[in-house]
C-alpha cells in the first residue's frame, strides 16, 4: 500500500502533536506527586483552589479565537500578519479583561490574603497565553513539530525549575 504524500504528513504532524501530549501528562504526574507531596495537602488545596478559581474565568482570555484564526489561516495564508496580529492583540486584552475580573470578584470572597496574592499572579500569568499565536500559523500550515519542540523545552524548564525549588526547600 503506498501512502499519500498528504496523509504522511498529517500523521507525522499529528504523532509530534500526541507525543507531546503523552510527555507532558507523564511529566505533570510526577512532578505534580512531588509538589504536592512538598507543599502537603493544605497548600497544595489552597494551590489547586487559585487554580480552580482562575480557571473560571480563563475564557476571558482565550476568546474562543484558537480555531477561528487557524481556520482563517489556512483559507488565507496571505493576511498571516493580520490575522496573527490582530489575534494576539485580542488575546492580551482579553487577559487583560480576565486578571481585571478577577481582581474585583476576588474581595467578594472570603479568601485570605495569601489565596487572593495567589489568585492574582495566577491570573497574571494568563497573558502569556497571548504568545501562543505563533502556533496558530504552525497548525495552519501542518508544522506541529517545531512548536513541540518549544513546548517541550518549556516544560522541561518548568519541570526542572519546580524540582530545585522544591531540593532547596524553597
Amino acid at each position: 500500500m503506498i501512502l499519500s504524500p498528504g496523509f504522511k504528513k498529517y500523521f507525522a504532524n499529528t504523532s509530534w502533536l500526541m507525543a507531546e501530549r503523552v510527555l507532558r501528562m507523564v511529566v505533570a504526574l510526577f512532578v505534580g506527586v512531588y509538589v504536592a507531596r512538598y507543599l502537603g495537602p493544605e497548600r497544595f488545596g489552597l494551590l489547586s483552589y487559585a487554580n480552580s478559581f482562575v480557571g473560571l474565568f480563563i475564557a476571558l482570555a482565550t476568546l474562543g479565537l484558537d480555531g477561528i484564526v487557524v481556520r482563517e489561516l489556512v483559507k488565507t495564508p496571505a493576511r498571516r500578519d493580520e490575522l496573527l496580529g490582530t489575534a494576539f492583540g485580542l488575546k492580551i486584552v482579553g487577559a487583560i479583561l480576565m486578571w481585571l475580573v478577577i481582581i474585583t470578584a476576588v474581595p467578594l470572597t472570603e479568601n485570605d490574603v495569601q489565596t487572593n496574592s495567589l489568585i492574582a499572579i495566577i491570573a497574571f500569568a494568563a497573558i502569556f497565553q497571548a504568545f501562543n499565536v505563533i502556533d496558530f500559523n504552525y497548525q495552519a500550515e501542518v508544522k506541529s513539530k517545531y512548536v513541540v519542540h518549544a513546548q517541550l523545552v518549556q516544560l522541561t524548564i518548568s519541570s526542572i525549575t519546580k524540582l530545585v525549588l522544591i531540593a532547596i526547600n524553597a
